[in-house]
């Protein structure tokens, strides 16, 4: 049930002043503005009015504990649509603070950083060139702030830490306590900002109720221009690239590629769909809705929703602070098993050395697909074309292929991850391929919009598909931290013959000789300074990889102009590596939809190589019988950094911190049709990049 709505005067509204529309200031100590949403449920009609009108979407919460009463007993007894976000705000601030194990992780999460963490040095860089937008972080520094700050409660130090870590703006550097990530916190518009005539705007894209807001204007959010308040909150909370754009296509609500129905599909933004506990239990919106059909008068509506709560399937039964803590935070104490058997090797000569390098050179960021205990509300299927813009021709697991109809002569391959069973996507790719080429195809599309990732030996042979006699190698020059521990890890991982971890030298090769090393090449490091610390890294060297042999004699193959790649820049990780590659070494013509009109945006984001994990760490030093530097936390979670970076021929400076090569040769801007039918992405880049007989002006 929802509260009444009432009517303020218009010059009271559009001031913004009063207790409902005044900004919000969160403090937290790494930020000094925090401008975030709240909000959901059922709302109330209300009037159809040109004057402004206040709809309060909060339910009456009739289980408000008494302060004598453990709050997570009352969260305990609750579920949908009974859980608000007082309640789980109250169980989370219950939780007290333990100095002991805040210490225990503030020393692991310090050594995890100073002697793993590959841009440790290069992430203090100041004033990086657009289109990147992020600050330097020096991580120790942070840490060590951290430790100074008198907390009094066990939620607001992990949050602290979390944003931290997220400040980085690398996907690969995580601090995620699953603690306080089970439950979801729903929003009851799908936002996003679309560009009409010249001018970007926040739109309602969907509204989950019954009030009939699609497409109406959201003017302001908690009393801020509504476009910035969301950048605002994704910068602070979104770690998935170092541009802007990029972090704001996160926050709103995008088409994104299912692999299972092999169709598009509405994926909720960061900004109305999140994890972690909003700072307040609602949401103001100041909307300006046109007139339409069904609404003749002009709508302008002040609209208060709080935030629906669900439980994600990792929630466990509990029925207190303390069973709270050990079924649902503790690793001594989970009642589901955590571990993917897929990474469990049951026998080998070098046990774990192939589900370790799999682990490791997995570091997918995929769309996030929350899933509920409970239903959540409905998001409508959005309505086909009339005309189809493309049939499909192929499809694989993961892997689909399209001919344009009014271009048949170009294809589009849409690639939605790198987190693929590399044998079969082998022979998914070929069929596609020779059926788009006897369809007739002569140009392709590499569609990888929100591709968050995978396997890097796939971004290898995506490379070697499109150019196969190519010279130029799609494998990269890297280097990792030649730290004490490094060091030693190699060293008794190189002596074993019963394990192989991530750091035994022999997964690595020699560059000038191709050669695989038998030689600890840890202890040959070198002393660089790349912004303010000297800092020990390993020679260059090569990651092991058979180059495949992809000579199919496709029309498109070794020739740059008869290939194009598009993404929303979320392309991460291993999609990255492939990107970049594809672009800089092979002049590939790139396309980037959505972030911010009138400033570039990034074609790709974090390919900092591999990332490695303190349990895969732990794993290690006890498989090779060393007592380690770190410690297991007592929070089952995530927690990571990159360990590999890579290099571009010929410069000094590692691919993750050189924003000229991320930047897209095109942007283009979402409208409310391109936002509902992403295909239509593909017509318009045909359109511009070649002639009905399949040339470009070059050819």
């Amino acid at each position: 049930m929802w509260a009444k709505e009432r009517t303020p005067s218009r010059s009271t509204a559009h001031s913004g002043h009063g207790r409902l529309f005044r900004p919000v200031i969160a403090t937290s100590l790494f930020l000094a503005l925090t401008l975030v949403g709240n909000g959901l449920g059922k709302y109330a009609t209300g009037l159809v009015s040109a004057v402004p009108v206040v709809d309060h979407l909060k339910r009456q919460d009739t289980h408000e504990p008494p302060l004598a009463q453990d709050p997570c007993a009352v969260l305990a007894k609750l579920d949908e649509p009974n859980i608000t976000y007082s309640h789980v705000k109250r169980c989370y601030e219950n939780i007290p603070y333990n100095e002991t194990e805040a210490n225990i992780v503030l020393s692991t999460m310090h050594t995890l950083f100073r002697d793993y963490f590959i841009f440790l040095d290069m992430s203090t860089t100041p004033n990086l060139p657009k289109p990147f937008t992020s600050p330097p972080v020096d991580i120790l520094r942070g840490l060590d702030r951290i430790s100074k700050q008198e907390y009094h409660g066990d939620f607001r130090f992990h949050t602290d830490l979390d944003i931290l870590v997220s400040s980085l703006n690398d996907a690969h550097a995580n601090y995620i306590p699953f603690c306080y990530r089970h439950y979801l916190y729903v929003q009851p518009f799908e936002l996003y900002a679309p560009v009409v005539n010249g001018k970007q705007t926040v739109r309602i894209l969907q509204d989950k109720g019954t009030s009939d807001f699609e497409e109406c204007e959201v003017l302001t959010i908690d009393g801020i221009d509504a476009l910035e308040a969301i950048q605002n909150y994704i910068d602070i909370h979104s770690a998935v690239s170092k541009d802007r754009g990029v972090r704001l296509n996160k926050a709103l609500s995008q088409l994104t590629y299912d692999t299972e129905e092999k169709a598009y599909s509405l994926n909720p933004g960061l900004f109305t769909s999140r994890t972690k506990l909003p700072e307040r239990e609602s949401v103001n919106y100041h909307i300006l809705c046109p007139p339409s059909e069904t609404h003749p008068l002009e709508r302008d509506r002040y609209i208060n929703a709080d935030w629906q709560v669900y439980r994600l399937v990792s929630w466990n039964d509990f029925t207190d602070t303390e069973s709270f803590l050990t079924q649902n935070c503790y690793h001594e104490t989970d009642p589901k098993d955590t571990k993917d058997p897929k990474l469990i090797e049951s026998s080998s000569k070098r046990p774990m050395s192939e589900s370790r390098r799999l682990e490791t050179l997995q570091a997918a960021i995929d769309p996030p697909r929350h899933n509920t205990i409970r239903p959540l509300p409905a998001i409508k299927k959005r309505q086909l074309l009339e005309n189809p813009v493309a049939n499909l021709i192929y499809n694989g697991s993961s892997t689909a292929f399209y001919q344009l109809v009014k271009q048949p002569k170009v294809g589009v391959v849409v690639i939605p991850t790198h987190s693929v069973n590399l044998e079969v996507e082998t022979s998914i790719m070929e069929a596609g391929f020779d059926l788009l080429s006897k369809a007739g195809v002569e140009n392709v599309i590499l569609d990888l919009t929100a591709n968050g990732g995978g396997y890097v030996n796939f971004a290898y042979d995506l490379v070697d598909w499109m150019f196969p006699s190519d010279t130029k190698t799609s494998v990269y020059l890297s280097d990792l931290r030649a730290s004490m521990s490094v060091k030693a890890l190699a060293q008794l991982d190189l002596a074993s013959e019963e394990y192989a971890s991530y750091f035994n030298p022999s997964s690595f090769s020699d560059p000038a000789t191709g050669k695989d090393y038998d030689v600890n090449f840890f202890l040959q490091d070198r002393l660089i300074k790349r912004a303010h610390r000297r800092l020990d890294y390993t020679p260059m060297v090569i990651m092991n990889h058979k180059l495949g042999a992809f000579g199919m004699d496709m029309p498109w193959q070794q020739d740059a102009q008869r290939i194009v790649v598009m993404t929303d820049g979320a392309c991460g990780s291993a999609c990255g590596m492939s990107l970049n590659r594809l672009k800089n070494n092979h002049g590939v013509k790139s396309y980037a939809i959505g972030g911010r009109a009138g400033e570039d945006l990034s074609l790709f984001s974090f390919p900092g190589a591999s990332v490695y994990g303190l349990d895969a760490l732990l794993e290690d030093f006890e498989a090779l019988g060393v007592d380690p530097p770190l410690k297991q936390l007592r929070y089952k979670g995530v927690y990571r950094v990159p360990i590999l970076e890579f290099f571009q021929e010929g410069e000094t400076v590692p691919i993750e911190y050189n924003p000229k090569l991320f930047k897209a040769d095109y942007h283009l801007d979402y409208t409310p049709i391109t936002a509902r039918h992403h295909e239509i992405f593909w017509e318009v880049i045909a359109n511009n990049h070649w002639n009905q007989d399949g040339q470009t002006d070059d050819q």
